[in-house]
């Protein structure tokens, strides 16, 4: 697979990781089990950021290493070549903490970010709702504004994680405004409280990581706003824009790890087909990871995320989608359901995991209207 190889201080960096992971073998997943998931990964994000390898592209002064996204890429491509699990705080450590570092006060900063670092405070996110998925802009849920704070009243859905996180970043609308992408503000609310309510959302794949979230007159600090009141748009744009950099990439080389298999168990075979069809994905999975560290390079030398993030999004998603079902074809009937597991084995629970990722953090469809529009400037048609 490709691999990003820029400087000799880069692949320093990568030889002092790799030499870490010798000594520090990730832990091995178990199971399918949310819980499983929550318990080692906890624990493993731990046992990284105390040796700082987590959120690496972090300033010094708020626990990272001062060094940028390409750095970040170096880790997330050797967390997977070890097969180490999915880092558990990937919202805060992607999202969260990037936006608190550029737009949050010091008091924050101080509050939220070392937490995040180490996993022992989890984040999810409080954007869409049952009418304002892909229409964020048109989102229901309220907060009423006193000296003291906000109480926020409505719903969130598709919620990953809100069940076990402690905070979460909530956009809501605090004024009634002429256009719908004013009047926002962001919230960093805290989970544990009175007033809200989860609801976990079975999926197809048989996990319940999603929720939905109820907020009835949650009381939310004055301090805990993100910007200043009506400019929850902003903050939430530059949310979406970090989420596009290194959370796509992290679930991009994931995905990876499925294609890898495939070729060590069928890259042999005497079949043109099969040898076709794994060619194929893997020039898919090569070319998108290309442009992916194209878009990394532009960061690293001074260009904030913008809306070619999509790109990013789109291609891994359907990607992901293409390999999960040539898993599926190859592997065949016989192989697919473990009598142990009641939902399937790991190859179908893949599959069905992957139909949701061309929803999630925004659907195919909007990420074409944004490349069309924002990165192709092509004009908008009236509707």
């Amino acid at each position: 697979m490709l691999k990003l190889a820029v400087s000799p201080d880069v692949e320093a960096f990568r030889k002092d990781f790799q030499n870490w992971l010798t000594s520090n073998k990730p832990p091995a997943v178990q199971s399918n089990s949310l819980d499983d998931f929550v318990t080692r990964g906890r624990s493993w994000q731990q046992k990284l950021a105390s040796d700082n390898w987590v959120g690496v592209h972090w300033p010094e002064e708020f626990g990272g290493r001062g060094l940028s996204l390409v750095e970040e890429a170096v880790v997330q491509e050797e967390l997977v070549r070890v097969n180490s699990p999915q880092l558990l705080g990937l919202f805060g450590l992607t999202m969260v903490g990037p936006v608190l570092i550029e737009h949050g006060t010091a008091e924050q900063k101080k509050e939220f970010l070392a937490d995040i670092l180490t996993a022992e405070k989890i984040w999810c996110q409080g954007f869409s709702e049952p009418a304002a998925g892909s229409d964020l802009a048109n989102i229901k849920t309220k907060a009423t504004v006193s000296k003291a704070g906000f109480h926020i009243t409505g719903q969130k859905t598709w919620t990953s994680f809100a069940h076990i996180a402690d905070y979460c970043f909530v956009l809501c609308r605090t004024s009634e405004a002429e256009k719908k992408h004013q009047g926002l503000s962001y919230l960093l609310t805290p989970m544990r409280v009175a007033g809200i309510t989860t609801r976990p959302l079975k999926q197809i794949s048989g996990d319940d990581e999603f929720n939905e979230v109820f907020f009835d007159s949650v009381f939310v600090p004055a301090s805990n706003i993100v910007g200043a009141i009506g400019e929850g748009w902003k903050i939430a744009i530059s949310t979406l824009m970090y989420e596009r950099v290194v959370l796509t990439f992290a679930r991009q080389l994931q995905s990876e790890v499925t294609l890898r298999s495939l070729i060590e168990e069928y890259g042999d075979s005497n079949d043109p087909q099969i040898v076709s069809a794994l060619a194929a994905a893997t020039t898919e999975a090569t070319s998108i990871r290309a442009l992916a560290y194209k878009h990394l390079l532009q960061y690293a030398r001074g260009a904030k995320p913008g809306p070619e993030g999509s790109l990013d999004k789109l291609l891994w998603s359907e990607s992901f989608q293409k390999i999960s079902r040539l898993a599926l074809l190859l592997k065949g009937t016989d192989t697919l359901f473990g009598e142990s597991d009641p939902r399937g084995g790991e190859t179908m629970h893949r599959y069905l995991y992957s139909r949701g990722r061309t929803i999630a953090a925004g659907t195919s469809e909007i990420q074409r209207s944004i490349i069309a529009e924002r990165v192709l400037g092509l004009p908008r048609q009236n509707r």
